[in-house]
């Protein structure tokens, strides 16, 4: 039985201190604004840097995987003898899935015998990052390609993030959200919770003013069947509130968040400043 690897899309937003442990190969994608810099692989703006520059009314730009870097680093582990399972975001909110197909498709006429699936998770940001969690810790245990691959596919269906957002207009000005909902975060400070749904960026529920969007979520997590290692808080550059939560999700839910996660700037193109909300995987019914 031929060793695998997991490779995981940037836009899942694993970890990175897991990534990095675990030696896992991550997909770059890119952002910019409309200077020319590309920004993304190995070349990063600070927050404040970048989140000053869309406030200011600057318009951030993402770009997906670039063929050749897939190819690449791909080609790098099967020329280990290495199959692989790529985990990407969702294929509605970018082309990035159909790229790595199409790459993986070449490489495994190029290298007969090796095996690469590429799951499209359906999800953006951490919600996928379980995923690749499962993916690497059923790798440990030394369950096969398939196996993981069948568990992946199963479980993307019960992930899901519970997100606020300060303001839509950059969903909506990025094609993630059409115009009609976008004009909910515009009224008497409604503050939008946003959830995937069939691989889209969507309304959940409205709320009015921050601590009730958080509140609501609360609420909403109390309501579900939650698996309770597979919970994480992320935010886009705000640490200290995102702890805020996860100390009252520890103390109202009884959960310990597993992951702190800041969002990566490819999604924060989309979304903007102010972001903040949990990644959860269910248990079945």
């Amino acid at each position: 039985m031929r060793e695998f690897v997991v490779m995981a899309d940037v836009n899942t937003d694993p970890d990175p201190g897991y990534v990095e442990k675990e030696n896992i190969t991550i997909l770059p994608q890119y952002y910019h604004f409309n200077d020319g810099v590309i920004y993304g692989d190995g070349k990063e703006l600070t927050n404040e840097e970048y989140y000053g520059r869309m406030e200011k009314g600057e318009r951030a730009y993402s770009m997906g995987c670039n063929p050749d870097t897939v190819h690449r680093l791909m080609e790098e582990e099967l020329k280990k003898g290495h199959d692989i399972i790529a985990i990407m975001a969702s294929s509605e909110c970018s082309g990035s899935y159909s790229t790595v197909c199409i790459e993986a498709n070449e490489l495994m006429e190029e290298y007969p015998g090796s095996t690469i699936k590429v799951v499209d998770s359906y999800l953006e940001t951490t919600p996928a990052g379980l995923l690749v969690y499962m993916a690497q810790e059923m790798k440990k245990k030394d369950c096969t390609l398939d196996e993981v691959y069948k568990v992946v596919e199963e479980q993307k269906k019960n992930c899901n993030i519970l997100f606020m957002v300060d303001d839509l207009k950059y969903l909506v000005r990025g094609g993630r959200l059409n115009v009609v909902s976008g004009a909910l975060g515009t009224l008497l400070q409604i503050k939008p919770i946003l959830f995937m749904d069939k691989g889209l960026i969507a309304p959940y529920e409205k709320a009015r003013g921050r601590q009730t969007a958080k509140a609501t979520i609360l609420k909403r997590l109390k309501e579900m069947n939650l698996d309770r290692e597979l919970l994480c808080v992320l935010h886009i550059a705000d640490k200290e509130e995102a702890y805020a939560l996860g100390e009252t999700i520890k103390k109202e839910l009884g959960i310990e968040p597993m992951w702190y996660n800041e969002v990566n700037k490819v999604i924060g193109a989309h979304i903007g400043p102010g972001g903040l909300g949990v990644a959860f995987c269910k248990i079945p019914e």
